[in-house]
């Protein structure tokens, strides 16, 4: 941290032992003595204009151990910027270990990207190289530790929301998730978003839209997409449900079952087709029937039609017979 950075104020933890700093604020507090450090509040401030603006950053930590033998303990985590806080049993407030917040008042024009909160990771060669280790941009967990069978209270891995907008948004500029692959030309990503439970984990529902009565314009649009292979895979004995109700049941399914599409109902399969072109139902009810005018009305072999006193069958293209009905 460059002697430039200002420091404003200092507050310690009762208002009435409050202390102030005069800037600049060294760019080495180790063994200083300065209050604050050992867990006090401690408040910055990158002011505008003159020397007391940092470009770069208001408070950065540097970390290098690319010349160190041994490189640390196995498996042991070394953190940067450690944020740390417990709460009480009875804390009615809103405790936030870490938070990034931004003003943005930046005019379109400027083309500027304002981001709150934003974690790069570089993956670099290795000196000898050797794949690199696995690098991860942001990672978040929430581990419960309660033992609650079945509990009723979240433990959310990351929340993300987006608020505050009134009115349509024909432009579809207010996004929840933006999941882009890449980050620069010719990238090639291996899967968009991937939901992967370890072993012996269950979720419940990879995807879901968990609110009943929510209001959406498409659910999953993949038009705008081009795929080389299939816009939806599905494995065998997978099913598509068509009647879901709120609490994941649902009756009707489509799926590849048995070595056939099926279309399953409550009362078992009414529908099921094969790669021989076999098709098997339960009922056939023809409500457009396209009855030919005349022997050599346009048809393809095979088609059948009918009306009040035929049925109709094209034997040929473009040939028909038909057969008289009668009651009985």
């Amino acid at each position: 941290m460059r002697a430039a950075l200002a420091f404003l104020s200092l507050v310690l933890a009762a208002p009435a032992t409050a202390q102030t700093l005069s800037p600049p604020f060294t760019a080495s507090v180790v063994g200083s003595g300065q209050p604050g450090i050992a867990g006090l509040p401690l408040f910055f401030w990158n002011g505008f204009g003159g020397s007391t603006f940092d470009s770069a950053s208001t408070l950065r930590v540097d970390r290098d151990v690319e010349t160190t033998s041994g490189g640390g303990k196995p498996w042991y985590t070394y953190k940067a910027i450690w944020g740390l806080t417990t709460t009480s049993y009875v804390s009615p407030g809103f405790e936030w270990a870490i938070t990034g917040e931004l003003n943005n008042r930046t005019r379109k024009s400027a083309e500027a990207q304002n981001v709150a909160v934003n974690g790069t990771a570089w993956k670099n060669a290795t000196d000898n190289g050797e794949e690199t280790g696995t690098t991860w941009a942001g990672n978040f967990n929430c581990v419960d530790n309660t033992g609650q069978v079945d509990p009723t209270t979240s433990c959310v891995g990351a929340e993300v929301d987006v608020g505050g907008a009134v009115g349509t948004d024909a432009n579809r500029q207010r996004v929840i998730i933006h999941a882009a692959g890449g980050g620069q030309p010719g990238s090639h990503v291996g899967y968009g978003v991937v939901v992967s439970p370890t072993q012996g984990v269950t979720i419940d529902r990879a995807f879901s839209t968990a609110n009943v009565g929510g209001q959406f314009g498409i659910g999953l649009d993949l038009a705008g997409g081009s795929f080389s292979g299939a816009a939806i895979l599905m494995g065998p004995e997978q099913w598509l449900g068509l009647d879901g109700k709120s609490d994941g049941t649902f009756g009707r399914f489509l799926g590849f079952h048995d070595g056939k599409i099926t279309f399953m109902t409550p009362y078992g399969p009414t529908f099921r087709m094969g790669d021989d072109g076999g098709v098997y139902l339960g009922r056939v009810i023809e409500q457009i029937p396209h009855v030919p005018t005349s022997a050599s009305s346009p048809c393809e072999t095979g088609e059948h039609a009918w009306s009040e006193a035929y049925e109709y069958r094209c034997i040929a293209p473009n040939r028909w017979r038909r057969a008289a009905l009668t009651d009985w």
